[in-house]
């Protein structure tokens, strides 16, 4: 494993390297996606959810509902500090790997020029999630963290640590789509999209959007909640605290898509 994480790092370097402007430009927009969407939509809410939670002992079900209303990270972010075991982890984890509604109904469905795709899309995500965490087996009730008062400077501080490698992965996904695109020129376009998903999902939205395929609302919505690399990247670094490594939340977006896709495909046959 990490002989092939090594090599994929190197790869990416060496991509780079090669292709130093579209690199660059890419890593750009990235950044640009991250300071216009994320920053705005997560930053104040983290430090405000961070002030809340480190003095009052919420249950999880209720940081479950703050962290959807934030997306990734910060619904991780929330509920990694409850006193769990293994498996509450693992479902905790099913239930935080979320993305913002403002990206499904603000960006999607202005993309789409259908606000009621949005909803529906995000309805099916949370769906899904909340369908996957309760497959999940966990004994036991899951603990509330023990209350420890966050000054607002600290607040402040864990919020932009946490958002600065946010901004990174994101701009690294980006990066990588771009490369990826470079390396392999003549790659179909829905084979293309289909690489940016997995990469960085921003981006990847936009393009498979711009293909106007059958299906596209249930493709959306099951990449949207695979996440792609930069997503997955941003909730390992939370989790892995707790033991849930990379392989697990793999596992879990993965299951997550099939999910989401699926309700959202069974929706559109009823509703369109």
């Amino acid at each position: 494993m990490n002989r092939r994480t090594a090599a994929a790092f190197g790869a990416l370097a060496g991509a780079m390297l090669v292709f130093p402007g579209q690199a660059a430009e890419a890593a750009l927009q990235g950044a640009d996606a991250f300071v216009r969407a994320v920053l705005p939509a997560l930053g104040p809410y983290m430090v405000c959810m961070l002030m809340v939670t480190s003095r009052v002992s919420a249950p999880a079900w209720a940081l479950t509902g703050l962290g959807w209303l934030c997306g990734s990270p910060g619904g991780a972010k929330l509920l990694q500090p409850l006193d769990m075991t293994d498996d509450q982890a693992l479902r905790c984890a099913a239930v935080s790997g979320t993305m913002s509604p403002l990206f499904f109904v603000g960006a999607l469905a202005r993309w789409l020029g259908d606000e009621s795709a949005g909803w529906l899309m995000l309805l099916c995500h949370l769906a899904g999630a909340a369908l996957l965490a309760l497959a999940l087996p966990a004994k036991g009730k899951i603990g509330k963290a023990t209350p420890s008062p966050l000054p607002l400077g600290k607040a402040l501080g864990e919020t932009a640590l946490t958002l600065g490698g946010v901004c990174l992965c994101v701009m690294l996904g980006s990066a990588a789509a771009r490369m990826a695109c470079c390396a392999l020129p003549r790659l179909p376009a829905w084979a293309s999209a289909a690489l940016q998903c997995a990469l960085e999902i921003t981006g990847g939205a936009g393009a498979l959007i711009d293909l106007h395929l059958p299906g596209t609302l249930p493709l959306l919505c099951a990449a949207c909640s695979f996440g792609g690399l930069s997503i997955l990247l941003q909730n390992a670094a939370i989790w892995r605290e707790s033991g849930v490594g990379f392989g697990k939340l793999l596992a879990l977006r993965s299951a997550h898509a099939l999910l989401s896709g699926g309700l959202c495909w069974a929706l559109t046959r009823v509703l369109y």
